[in-house]
């Protein structure tokens, strides 16, 4: 199971829900089925890449915390990035700070702590460089965006949305390209007097004051108090988690679960294309569902004990998106993501900038793909962290996948070069 350049696709979504009530060569034409219904190009393509499977190395650089390193400590990365300078910043979820290492993997600062004062956060669920050259970190709930300078001095704050709308925000996702900053989350309005709950999951453009601009895409729950129930498809999953902005600001996203089908939005909101890939959901296996169960469990114990409780039997398509610096678009379905790829640690399906499939890549290196996830960030470089996915699922409660007799390995960083 692995991610791309931003947060986990699972952790991004499951800490939150306790809030609840690289580049290739251009090539040729390829296949794919292309009609225009209302101006809006939609491509359906089938279920094989047009070049086949290509093979990605990974070479590895450095490698940071773990058993051998008695300096550095990390609680859980959840996000890798890479600025103008080639350092690396890796956000930690678990202890609320931000750790900077060299292109030489040296550590070289700390940023941010975790609190409710200026520079401070707590439970950050992404980071991104912001137009102002500052680093705007994404915290949960309250719903905010807190801004640090390079330096680490405190830069500002953004509270999403306005106070006296009487909305409470609960944030998962946050990009910034292209001039344009893009958040995913859910606002939430509870009317006390009738015991509703109205909920919003979102996906808009944010402008400099944390207000929403352009909505991208949308998707409204409401429910009673006393008809509360716990139900994965209604409260957690979004497209609030399955998103990236390209490097000329167009903002790409997957809004229906169970179909490959990806929406290519203009800055302004316009929907300028639609594609989809010919692929048959992955119906969970005995572990997928056991984990989902134990996540819906938790919550319903943790809040309700005695409301009804459900999740899916299948997987969303589309686990993670990520636009690549070149524009071509980086797609983690749910097959790559929860089975075993024979000769590799998973696999891509990758699309051209106007979306058309243009090839799989499975990317080879050491690691789990059931304990470890994998981030790429810049243009030749990914992040293998280990013991990802037990450190999650036990942070969120309990819900981890290794045996209860094995030890927990403390979790390294891993810096890969692309061969």
């Amino acid at each position: 199971m692995l991610s791309l350049s931003s947060p986990s696709p699972r952790l991004g979504l499951i800490l939150p829900a306790l809030l609840v009530v690289t580049a290739f060569g251009a090539s040729g034409a390829l296949a794919g089925e292309e009609t225009t219904q209302d101006g809006v190009l939609r491509i359906v393509n089938g279920s094989e890449p047009a070049d086949g499977k290509v093979t990605l190395e990974l070479e590895e650089v450095w490698s940071a915390g773990g058993e051998d390193d008695e300096e550095t400590v990390f609680g859980l990365i959840n996000k890798v990035l890479i600025d103008d300078d080639n350092n690396i910043y890796l956000l930690d979820a678990q202890l609320s700070e931000i750790s900077v290492f060299s292109p030489e993997g040296e550590l070289l600062s700390t940023l941010g702590r975790e609190g409710d004062g200026p520079g401070e956060f707590r439970g950050p669920t992404d980071m991104a460089f912001l137009p102002d050259g500052s680093i705007g970190v994404l915290q949960a709930f309250p719903g905010k965006v807190i801004k640090l300078n390079l330096d680490g001095t405190e830069a500002g704050t953004w509270p999403m949305g306005d106070p006296t709308k009487g909305a409470f925000y609960i944030m998962r996702g946050l990009r910034a390209r292209g001039g344009l900053v893009v958040g995913g989350g859910t606002e939430q309005h509870i009317n006390q007097s009738e015991g509703i709950v109205s909920r919003e999951t979102f996906l808009s453009s944010i402008d400099t004051e944390g207000m929403r601009d352009k909505t991208y895409a949308t998707s409204t729950l409401s429910f009673k108090f006393q008809d509360l129930k716990f139900d994965e498809k209604a409260l957690i999953d979004g497209v609030d988690r399955r998103f990236d902005v390209a490097p000329d600001g167009r903002v790409v996203a997957c809004i229906p679960r169970n179909t490959y089908e990806i929406s290519v939005y203009a800055p302004d909101g316009t929907l300028e294309r639609v594609f989809s890939r010919e692929y048959e959901s992955w119906v969970r296996n005995e572990r997928a569902a056991g984990i989902w169960q134990s996540i819906m469990e938790t919550i319903q114990s943790q809040q309700a004990p005695n409301a009804p409780v459900s999740w899916e039997e299948t997987e969303p398509d589309v686990e993670f998106i990520r636009v690549a610096p070149d524009g071509r678009i980086w797609v983690l379905n749910s097959r790559a993501m929860w089975t075993e790829t024979p000769g590799a640690f998973t696999y891509f399906d990758v699309f051209t900038a106007d979306g058309h499939f243009e090839k799989q890549v499975e990317v080879v290196c050491e690691g789990n793909p059931q304990e470890d996830i994998l981030f790429f960030a810049g243009d030749d470089l990914a992040f293998m962290v280990t013991g990802f996915w037990d450190a999650a699922l036990s942070q969120f409660g309990g819900a981890g996948a290794a045996d209860d007799d094995e030890d927990a390995q403390p979790m390294s960083v891993i810096c890969y070069r692309v061969k």
